[in-house]
């Protein structure tokens, strides 16, 4: 895949570069040459590609009187979490914030305080095998972590590729673009003077929801979560300056 990627972006830039190379400097519309007119095009592909990256944030919270006891409790249970992480190659870990801070339960309840420590700490977790990695969480949640967050994206590897192939079938969009209009207007040769290529990062992953997401206060075995991919809609407009002769 990675190939395909680097020979993709080899032949838009062996394209792209032809453009320019041909492309003359005309600073105003007075170094036009007679007879040649000046013109805006643009074009826009879109693109639905399947999800291919799921990632798990999962989290663990504790409270206790004692902040040296919070704080070594959510070291063991992350600890063990991370060992087990790292028994499943297909999956990548990583740990995340993590906080300790005093509160009042009591708080806006009455005079009466009732401080207590609380703490937590994240553990994220992606993978593009996706049974792997709801076995995993499935795992995690049993040694007593909360699953705050659960989504399908698509990987830098994927929007890369796709996004190669939509710039290749754009740039040969604005050509017949130009050509036509030329066609149109009288004219036989087209030259593109400058060409513009946003990428438009206007993808969303997909969240998604399922009955665990709160922490088991039993200790019955908990289910593995479920997921299933949906797709991401990916634009990229080309627009360029194109001299009709």
């Amino acid at each position: 895949m990675r190939f395909l990627s680097l020979c993709l972006t080899f032949a838009l830039v062996t394209m792209i570069s032809s453009f320019a190379a041909h492309a003359q400097d005309y600073k105003t519309l007075l170094d036009i040459p007679e007879g040649a007119t000046l013109i805006t095009l643009s074009a826009t592909e879109q693109m639905e590609v399947e999800q291919d990256l799921l990632i798990a944030t999962l989290s663990i919270q504790v409270e206790n009187a004692n902040p040296r006891n919070v704080q070594d409790e959510i070291n063991k249970i992350m600890r063990s979490a991370v060992d087990e992480a790292a028994k499943v190659e297909s999956v990548k870990a990583s740990t995340q914030q993590y906080r300790v801070n005093e509160y009042d339960r009591n708080r806006g309840k009455g005079a009466r305080r009732d401080m207590i420590w609380r703490g937590q700490q994240n553990l994220q977790i992606k993978g593009k095998q996706a049974d792997d990695l709801l076995e995993l969480a499935g795992k995690l949640q049993n040694m007593g972590m909360t699953m705050n967050g659960l989504s399908y994206t698509l990987s830098p590897e994927k929007l890369e590729e796709s996004r190669n192939v939509m710039l290749e079938a754009a740039l040969e969009k604005l050509l017949e673009k130009a050509r036509r209009t030329a066609r149109v207007i009288g004219k036989s040769e087209t030259e593109m003077l400058k060409i513009n290529v946003d990428m438009g990062n206007n993808y969303r992953p997909q969240p998604l929801r399922h009955a665990s997401m709160a922490r088991s206060m039993d200790s019955a075995k908990m289910s593995a979560p479920v997921a299933a991919a949906g797709e991401s809609m990916i634009s990229l407009t080309v627009t360029a300056e194109a001299l009709l002769k």
